[in-house]
């Protein structure tokens, strides 16, 4: 018994300050807090186990090992739902769906899978729970953007930075809108101060990139490839147009292993795909 207390004890001190009492980050709730408590609880049941063991004997063993096996479906079927982002965001709003953190990472997955109806009908859910949040006014704007409705677009992303000026993404976003309609100097303008910001947001620097290509300026556009790249090292967009600025040019056997290198980070880039296969066929053809 004293045993017994101590690890119950030891169990309810250690988990206490992580019940959710006090609200501790966004999330509804997180298995990983049962991690400081669960020793007190495995000491627990081992010694138990080892209690009646001496007792019983063999059917002591088969308790333990039907225990273990309970476990390990239970773990089991846990592990479905982190199986992928989809899955865990899905179960996310399925228990919760006032989650405005739940359909933001939902609509995210979606946006990526580009299931764009979808992924605006999580974005309009996640804006109306929290209409205060800049994110979620930012991904409305993301999802009405993919739908070629740019100027409902841009409404989100100034009602985003209204509620915080220093959200760089809906500067990046904003400034594509721009591009997309051919304003390149104020699409430039706006990468320029989500890069003020935050001077490690890769997808800006990629975007400004784009830009400067379409404005003859190849040269500096590659040295923004260049440093999303040192930032993010996967970034396939990045080695992509970075190859598209080098067949600009004229230069197809470096175009070549930029988009070579592309396809090793993202195999499924149908873009760059393309683009590889013109270029061989056009070095093919030169005399």
């Amino acid at each position: 018994w004293p045993a017994l207390v101590a690890c119950l004890v030891a169990f309810a001190a250690i988990t206490f300050p992580m019940l959710g009492l006090v609200q501790n980050g966004p999330q509804i709730a997180a298995d990983r807090y049962t991690y400081h408590s669960a020793p007190a609880i495995a000491v627990l049941v081992a010694s138990g186990y080892m209690t009646l063991r001496r007792r019983l004997g063999p059917p002591a063993t088969g308790l333990a090992a039907a225990l273990c096996v309970t476990l390990g479906a239970l773990t089991w079927s846990q592990c479905g739902v982190w199986r992928d982002s989809e899955s865990l965001w899905t179960r996310v709003v399925a228990l919760d769906d006032g989650s405005s953190i739940g359909h933001v990472g939902l609509a995210n997955v979606l946006y990526a899978q580009n299931r764009n109806d979808e992924g605006l009908a999580q974005s309009l859910r996640a804006a109306e729970i929290a209409p205060l949040y800049a994110q979620t006014q930012n991904d409305v704007g993301v999802g009405l953007a993919h739908a070629g409705r740019m100027e409902d677009a841009v409404r989100y992303y100034q009602r985003s930075l209204e509620l915080e000026p220093t959200f760089e993404e809906a500067h990046a976003n904003w400034g594509v809108v721009l591009a997309q309609q051919g304003n390149l100097a104020q699409a430039i303008e706006h990468y320029r101060t989500a890069l003020s910001i935050n001077a490690d947001n890769a997808v800006a620097h990629i975007d400004w990139g784009n830009a400067l290509v379409r404005q003859g300026a190849t040269a500096d556009a590659i040295t923004h490839y260049q440093e999303a790249l040192r930032i993010r090292p996967d970034q396939a967009d990045a080695e992509h147009n970075w190859g598209v600025a080098l067949a600009r040019q004229g230069q197809l056997s470096e175009a070549i292993v930029h988009f070579r290198r592309a396809l090793a980070i993202k195999p499924d880039h149908a873009e760059a795909r393309d683009y590889l296969d013109k270029a061989l066929d056009l070095q093919r053809v030169r005399p």
